[in-house]
């Protein structure tokens, strides 16, 4: 037997990194479509305590997914035990799935009701979604005997971290009445006019009322603007920092983070505001105003939080002495020879693009050419790792994405009611974007998609490559899965679906990733020609 000791345990990133993908798409899709989708009024319903305290809940699950990533700093050694053996059992996430289809059920219930019927099967299907929605993460990550042993071990401090962190959004609110409010709404609305006044616009300023605008859209930068609430969140993480690393900090000097964090806060905070202002002078009122009232300032003020935490961590001067270091490590291949990199890097940016568009412009679709480049850049960076793909392709996998392509343009769409895709584009610019729109329809989005579904997520999901054999239901697992979130993406999710497993198929049948692209990219061709054709995009 040797005397060697057993190497370190390493943390498994990417079913964590999938993990955390999953759970935020997840919470996305239930908050956009029960907020702004579906016809239903929950404050004119359900009053402002029903109504807050299911939008505090979100607040506080962000504040508490945070917190768990701090305890994870100062204890990493327990971190990488418990989740060693990521991804390695699949079966919890169809519980996961579970979760996910039970938090949606409410949208039958309540797309155009009324009154207060369905508060109490609304919050109860939402509860049990959500817990299953976690354990099937949670079964994924780690094992349940390993879950039971790391709880054992995190005890007292890990349970003071997620009570605090979960009540940091209600306790925010209630430390208002200590704060200045009216000093730091004074030093907010004085920062947001001295960023706008220099633009040109022709400002009405009003700085008793804290009144500031143009024309008919007008800001009322009142005290709950100010970003109190979020100061107050960033003084809780910075207090639960001090707490928990109290043995390693310097002290008095470690206090500075207190005014640091205040600092931070009211400055990106007034930065928020002046952007919300020059999107609502810009044509883009609601826009504006629906930036005041979502979960975008507490998603902003938790990020600053660990941004400061993490750059305390780095710096000596708060330290008794330097942090120990962990042992040297296996040095990880530079990104653009990262094979999980080049998998994942291309659709990372296509899908925050997706996401980032629609925030500037109420036609996103017009600025597709833009995220055509970027993802072309995306892709061009790890370029050396997928030309070694082997581009060989059957000619069944052209018929079988020409049958898909056939299938989506048979099914009838009718024509969008809306703006043109291509904005106030004319002449030659519109040519210019239905040559983009084709390169990026045809080219881009069947590489960048099938590199992430089939290629990296379905062999995760699969435990095997491609051309490996598996068990039968592991392979259909997959398959369904990885359908069902490719699906998830297109407004057409049925016909995607079926889409998604047969691009599956044609991968499985011969082993290689490039036949699920060529499949994928002629049912593309098929439908951006019809659709261009007729002259209805929203085939697409």
């Amino acid at each position: 037997m040797s005397d060697m000791p057993a190497p370190p345990l390493r943390l498994r990133v990417a079913p964590c990194a999938l993990a955390a993908g999953l759970l935020a798409a997840q919470f996305l899709v239930i908050g956009m479509i029960f907020k702004h989708v579906i016809d239903f009024d929950c404050r004119a319903n359900w009053g402002i305590l029903a109504c807050g305290t299911a939008s505090k809940s979100l607040a506080a699950l962000y504040c508490m997914i945070a917190a768990v990533g701090l305890f994870a700093m100062l204890r990493p050694a327990l971190f990488r035990e418990l989740l060693s053996d990521a991804g390695h059992d699949t079966r919890p996430l169809l519980l996961n799935l579970a979760g996910f289809v039970l938090a949606m059920i409410p949208v039958l219930m309540l797309n155009g009701a009324s009154g207060t019927a369905m508060i109490l099967p609304a919050f109860a299907l939402w509860i049990a979604g959500m817990g299953l929605i976690l354990a099937g993460l949670f079964g994924w990550l780690a094992p349940w005997e390993r879950w039971r042993g790391f709880l054992a071990q995190a005890g007292l401090p890990l349970g003071v971290v997620l009570i605090a962190s979960g009540l940091a959004p209600a306790l925010a609110v209630r430390l208002q009445p200590i704060w200045q409010i009216e000093t730091i709404s004074d030093v907010t609305f004085r920062v947001v006019t001295r960023l706008i006044e220099p633009l040109g616009y022709d400002l009405y300023i009003d700085p008793i009322r804290k009144h500031i605008g143009e024309g008919d859209f007008i800001l009322s930068i009142a005290p709950a603007c100010s970003g109190i609430e979020g100061i107050a969140l960033v003084m809780i993480f910075v207090s639960l920092y001090l707490w928990l690393f109290r043995s390693e900090l310097r002290f008095p000097r470690a206090f500075l983070l207190f005014p640091v964090g205040i600092a931070a806060s009211m400055v990106l905070n007034a930065v928020r505001i002046a952007v919300l202002l020059l999107i609502g002078l810009n044509g883009q009122p609601e826009l504006a105003v629906g930036g005041f009232h979502s979960h975008a300032g507490w998603m902003m003020f938790t990020i600053v939080a660990l941004g400061i935490i993490l750059i305390a961590r780095r710096a000596p001067a708060l330290h008794r002495a330097a942090i120990i270091q962990a042992a040297p490590r296996t040095s990880l291949p530079p990104l653009w020879l990262d094979p999980v990199a080049a998998r994942i890097l291309p659709f990372a940016v296509f899908m925050l693009t997706a996401v980032a568009v629609p925030a500037i412009s109420t036609t996103p679709a017009m600025f597709y050419p833009i995220r055509v480049i970027l993802v072309a850049a995306a892709l061009m960076l790890v370029w050396p790792v997928l030309r070694g793909i082997v581009w060989r392709v059957s000619p069944l996998s052209w018929l079988a994405g020409g049958l898909v392509g056939l299938m989506w343009v048979l099914i009838p769409v009718a024509p969008s009611e809306g703006p043109l895709p291509y904005g106030t584009l004319s002449g030659g610019m519109v040519v210019l974007w239905f040559v983009f729109r084709g390169i990026g329809t045809v080219l881009l989005v069947p590489l960048v998609e099938e590199l992430f579904f089939r290629d990296y997520l379905e062999q995760r999901l699969r435990g095997t490559d491609l051309d490996r054999p598996a068990p039968w239901l592991r392979v259909l697992l997959a398959a369904v899965i990885t359908a069902g979130l490719f699906a998830a993406l297109h407004d057409r999710w049925a016909e995607a679906f079926v889409a998604g497993l047969v691009f599956s198929a044609v991968a499985r049948r011969s082993g290689r990733i490039s036949d699920a692209i060529a499949a994928h990219a002629a049912a593309n061709l098929v439908v951006f020609a019809v659709a261009t054709m007729i002259g209805n995009l929203a085939i697409i």
